[in-house]
């Protein structure tokens, strides 16, 4: 409720701001607009740049930074080239940083400390820059610079703070599922592939995690994404997912996804079910169970590629639809993670054994 009312409060104030600005300093709309635009762009590859910046500076790998429509590619802590980007509507900046060995616990830890300081890199940098325009607007006397800067940071800035880095931030800081779970899937998307010991180190952690973890609405989100994490490595591995993870698959199922808060959180949810699909076609020859899941999802819209990719598969490996050349075109996976040896191996894996299997059924 909290969270609900401090959104309308910044909408509602966005929207004062700019009709009285327009109405009593006799701005105009247009020029507003594009001082507007020019800024969100200066702020979100600055914003970007710096979370690369700091994350290389200890120790992680900064390698790529999408801007909009944009990839500028980082080679030797120095930008080479630029190439276009698929643009996704998750988000309008990122940037690419991967994660060094993570072989021991000592290890860990120095990564945890590298992504606390990378992600709080980004707002900081928000804060700068929304105090250097605020400071010239005023200076020189340029109204619509100041209105900018503050509709800008109303509408991206605070929400970005409090939604985005902020949340991530926090969950570093006092939840063990998710930051085993984080440190993971950054090490796996690396262009080098990753490593069988920090594989196994990894993986065993998050299995620690999940034992020794109750389950419950606060952590469900956490839960659903160390599921499905390790889920998705036990299909590729050919392994039985073992009864703790089976038990979080069926809590979430059958707490509906209302128990995700957010709608950014949702994903989580129809993530684990159509990899659970996936489990119980190819893992466990269940049909009936796998059914039961997509039920759960069948009917929800799915957002983005990686959701997009997993739910095309459910039905496929169901019998439902035949999406083969889907699968085999790659069109429905992630833009931002072409070039990720260790990943795109899974996925190629992934997609030959439900193709397997729906071949072994006689589907199509």
């Amino acid at each position: 409720m909290g969270k609900t009312l401090l959104k309308l409060l910044i909408y509602t104030s966005v929207g004062a701001l700019i009709g009285i600005s327009v109405e009593f300093l006799d701005l105009s709309i247009f020029e507003l607009s594009v001082c507007f635009l020019v800024q969100l762009a200066v702020f979100v590859i600055v914003h970007e740049f710096m979370h690369g910046k700091i994350a290389e500076m200890n120790g992680l790998r900064f390698t790529k930074l999408y801007a909009g429509p944009i990839i500028v590619i980082r080679e030797g802590k120095r930008f080479v080239r630029i190439e276009k980007n698929r643009l996704q509507g998750t988000y309008l900046g990122r940037a690419n940083i991967e994660n060094g060995e993570i072989r021991n616990d000592l290890e860990f830890e120095r990564h945890i400390i590298a992504w606390k300081r990378a992600i709080s890199a980004g707002p900081k940098s928000d804060i700068v820059l929304s105090a250097l325009c605020l400071v010239a607007g005023i200076y020189f006397k340029y109204p619509i610079l100041i209105v900018s800067t503050l509709v800008l940071d109303l509408a991206m800035c605070i929400p970005s703070f409090f939604y985005g880095d902020g949340t991530h931030y926090k969950n570093l800081e006092k939840d063990d599922i998710f930051t085993v779970s984080v440190m993971y899937s950054n090490s796996i998307i690396g262009e080098n592939g990753i490593s069988p010991d920090t594989e196994k180190y990894l993986v065993t952690r998050l299995e620690k995690e999940l034992d020794q973890n109750d389950i419950t609405d606060d952590n469900i989100v956490s839960l659903a994404i160390a599921a499905q994490t390790l889920l998705f490595q036990k299909i590729i591995d050919g392994k039985y997912s073992g009864y703790r993870i089976e038990e979080i698959i069926w809590d979430v199922r059958d707490g509906n996804p209302a128990r995700f808060n957010k709608m950014t959180d949702r994903m989580y949810f129809r993530g684990l079910i159509n990899t659970a699909v996936l489990y119980y076609t190819c893992i466990e020859n269940d049909l009936k169970k796998a059914q039961i899941l997509f039920r759960s999802i069948k009917n929800t819209k799915h957002v983005n590629y990686v959701e997009k990719n997993d739910f095309i598969r459910s039905q496929y490996v169901l019998g439902m639809r035949d999406r083969k050349s889907d699968l085999l075109s790659h069109k429905y996976r992630n833009p931002i993670f072409k070039g990720c040896k260790s990943l795109e191996d899974a996925e190629d894996k992934m997609d030959e054994i439900v193709i397997e299997y729906v071949e072994k059924m006689g589907f199509y």
